[in-house]
């Protein structure tokens, strides 16, 4: 290098070459990356979705179970209970 600094410049009329065999490696690389991707980000999303159901299902038996009282009779039952008990006083009072 006397005097003139013989740089590494890149333009418009630069010429790049590589071999095809390369090129199409590369294509190739790239197309099976980005399949790749796409399949690993569609089974994350469906495993979320999994997840989100299976904590509403997890949430609905909590609920169900909290509503249930120690002798495992629910709320509703006690109150059916009562009207069945109260109609066969009716009817031992009318005289069925």
């Amino acid at each position: 290098m006397s005097g003139k600094d013989r740089g590494f410049k890149i333009g418009e009329s630069t010429d790049i070459t590589i071999p095809l065999r390369n090129l199409l490696a590369i294509i190739a690389g790239v197309a099976i990356a980005v399949v790749g991707y796409f399949g690993v980000d569609e089974r994350i999303m469906m495993l979320e979705h999994e997840l989100e159901q299976a904590k509403q299902y997890i949430e609905a038996n909590s609920v169900w179970i909290d509503e249930w009282e120690s002798d495992g009779i629910l709320p509703l039952d006690v109150e059916q209970n009562m009207r069945i008990e109260h109609l066969e006083w009716k009817f031992e009072k009318i005289g069925f």
